[in-house]
């Protein structure tokens, strides 16, 4: 294994905010509708950016209001556009499964809860689904478990493409509180708080009595036929604290863009793991806690070839690791980032930060 540092601060960081160019433009057909928030953060652009700029869910068209469980798994089943509004607090007796042209949107305070601490948990399951919307919800699992449940994310992704979380506020998945595995890709997951709030259970069949563990990116070192160009996701303004300890997010194959996220927990085992053939750029990020910055990354390679970029980030030095020749991925697309020691004052603003923090109304 291989291993750079630098020392030398760049021109971008010193002066703080960079604007990494956008060619986009906000237009009347922006995949957000009417309902968004006037007052957003100034980071904040409004829409998906990095490996998911493509999503535009379901283009505002067909509009519906769920407050209950059966509307809610009725609105997002099939491949046909639905805008669906949740309104208050739906609790679940399984996961729903959401199909492809959605766009699901949490009007103020709304929040989707399954409490299954067994094979039934999970929130959200998108298998083969595309273009997918998910802003604005407080997603509540039952707390950790280590049973194995491989769907019982809080979000799943398999085989699924095109995907836009934003502004949720996912707590205690009972496997993971967003795992996305089996050849998905195209993915962004932007302003979004990553928490455990209840006691992880122990004596599961997986052993890991402390399963917090939160974000999986591919989930076995022997898929490669399925992966291998595939799992690329953008982490922008996304938190990750109370109570994670680990896979934040790991990491196999896919390219891997975090950048202006936070963590500010005491917990973790690790923050960062990079896998086999995993490509990960790290940038403007702050580690604000010792136990964040003394098990910043974990190394689960092997004897397979990966890259890790460390730049610009609070606590930590500028670092390259790698094996192999391949080629450090280097994002190329359109986002905004701003320097590091702002990171922890934007994202935890109650009002405009990382989490279910936009006023979405039902019109």
């Amino acid at each position: 294994m291989k291993k750079r540092f630098y020392l030398s601060v760049s021109v971008a960081l010193l002066l703080g905010t960079v604007l990494v160019f956008s060619s986009c433009s906000d237009n009347a057909d922006t995949p957000i509708g009417e309902e968004e928030k006037s007052d957003l953060s100034v980071y904040d652009m409004n829409r998906p950016v990095g490996f998911g700029k493509e999503v535009t869910g379901s283009n505002n068209q067909n509009p519906v209001l769920v407050t209950t469980e059966a509307e809610l798994r009725n609105a997002v089943s099939g491949t046909e556009p639905a805008t669906v509004y949740i309104q208050g607090h739906i609790s679940l007796s399984t996961r729903i499964m959401v199909g492809s042209n959605k766009t699901i949107l949490g009007i103020s305070g709304a929040s989707v809860k399954n409490a299954n601490r067994d094979e039934n948990a999970g929130i959200f399951l998108l298998v083969g689904s595309n273009n997918v919307i998910i802003r604005n919800l407080t997603l509540l699992g039952p707390g950790a478990y280590d049973i194995d449940a491989n769907d019982g994310d809080n979000i799943s992704l398999t085989n699924a493409t095109n995907v836009w979380v934003d502004h949720c506020d996912i707590q205690d998945g009972i496997d993971g509180n967003f795992d996305i595995v089996s050849g998905s890709d195209n993915i962004c997951c932007s302003w979004t708080r990553f928490r455990y709030l209840i006691e992880p259970k122990a004596g599961g069949s997986g052993e890991n009595d402390k399963h917090c563990n939160s974000n999986l990116i591919g989930n076995s070192n022997n898929s490669a036929d399925v992966d291998e160009g595939h799992l690329n996701c953008t982490f922008i303004n996304c938190w990750w604290g109370s109570g994670c300890i680990e896979r934040c997010p790991r990491v196999r194959f896919g390219k891997v863009h975090v950048v202006n996220c936070l963590y500010d927990g005491t917990d973790y085992n690790y923050c960062i793991g990079y896998g086999v053939y995993s490509n990960i750029y790290v940038e403007k990020c702050a580690f604000t806690t010792e136990e964040a910055q003394k098990n910043a990354l974990r190394d689960w390679h092997g004897d397979k070839d990966f890259n890790v970029k460390i730049t610009g980030c609070l606590g930590l030095e500028d670092t390259e690791l790698y094996q192999g020749d391949r080629t450090q991925f280097v994002p190329t697309y359109d986002y905004l980032s701003y320097d590091a020691n702002k990171v922890a004052t934007i994202l935890t603003d109650a009002s405009t930060g990382a989490g279910a923090t936009l006023n979405i109304q039902y019109k």
